[in-house]
Parts: structure tokens; C-alpha cells; sequence
């Protein structure tokens, strides 16, 4: 019998096994997009550091896992941009405050309607941004076929050997 493939709100029980997934998304993501040596030297310590500023307090992020039976294989999470715009320093978008920073899935549950399903959960129809690689043509491809376009804001970062990454935005969507 297979195992059950959901989607379902984060909590603190899966820092570590995020913090593992996150890792291993990044390495499978951006490899031929950052250096073999880069990717080797992300600490995992540095995602469990993340993961339980962001789940393990009483007001935990807005923050999604996809488990393939009781293991974590991808994750989604949103959060509200300030006024003033992102703490990387970006203005708001015109489609608003509710930006994605996150949806990853392992490679091998690639496909399946689990990304879709992550998406679907962290946003809805609301409108909303995100940043991703400028690189990432099939991330690109993904976000396209949910409303979201290039609105010309680009970015570069420089801790990440100068990987540019784009913005990408939608208006709220209207189910048919």
C-alpha cells in the first residue's frame, strides 16, 4: 500500500526534519545555478537555527509541510511584508503585502500536485509575491501557470555568489 502524500499546517514537531528537507531542496535547486562547494558548505545548523525561530514560539509563521507518510518532503510559508517594504529592503509590490518566501519540494515528489497543493494552501487566491531565481526557468514555469508574472524588480544576492533572482506577482485570482 502507498503512503499517504498530505499537506497540512507546520509545527514544531518538524523543525528538524525541515530543516534536513530544506537543505537537501536548496542543494537539488540550485545545483549548475551555484557552485558544488557552495552547496556543500550550507550548514544545516543554520536551518534548524531558522526553523525554530519560526515554529517553536507561541505565534508560529504561517508555514506549510507537505509528508509523504510521516516524512516532511517539501514545505511552503508566507508572511506579510511591512509598509515599508521587505527586510531585504524592496518595496512592497502592487499586488500587495502577502509575499511567499518559500515553497520547496524534494525532487523525487516533483510532479504529483504537491507543489500545487503547497501554493494552494499558503495562498489561496490571494494576491501575492514572490522572489525566485532568475535562472530557475521551471520554478518560473510553475508560478506562471498560477497567475504570477515578472514586474521587472530584480535583485542579486551577493551571500549566495551573486545569484540574481526576480519578483514575480499576481492579483488576487477569481475561481472560474
Amino acid at each position: 500500500m502507498a503512503a499517504l502524500v498530505t499537506v497540512r499546517r507546520a509545527v514544531a514537531g518538524d523543525i528538524e526534519q525541515l530543516a534536513q528537507v530544506h537543505i537537501r531542496c536548496w542543494r537539488e535547486t540550485y545545483r549548475g545555478m551555484l557552485s558544488d562547494a557552495f552547496l556543500a558548505s550550507v550548514d544545516p545548523a543554520g536551518r534548524l537555527v531558522l526553523w525554530r525561530h519560526l515554529l517553536d514560539r507561541p505565534d508560529p509563521a504561517e508555514a506549510w509541510v507537505a509528508c509523504d507518510g510521516g516524512t516532511v518532503v517539501g514545505f511552503a510559508g508566507r508572511r506579510r511584508l511591512p509598509a515599508l517594504g521587505s527586510p531585504e529592503g524592496h518595496q512592497p509590490p502592487a499586488s500587495g503585502d502577502l509575499e511567499l518566501w518559500g515553497l520547496y519540494l524534494l525532487a523525487s515528489h516533483q510532479g504529483r500536485g504537491l507543489g500545487r497543493q503547497l501554493l494552494t494552501v499558503a495562498l489561496a487566491t490571494d494576491a501575492a509575491s514572490l522572489w525566485v531565481a532568475a535562472g530557475n526557468s521551471k520554478a518560473i514555469s510553475f508560478y506562471r501557470r498560477f497567475g504570477f508574472e515578472p514586474d521587472g524588480a530584480k535583485d542579486v544576492l551577493a551571500d549566495w555568489e551573486d545569484l540574481p533572482e526576480i519578483r514575480m506577482v499576481r492579483a488576487e485570482q477569481r475561481l472560474p
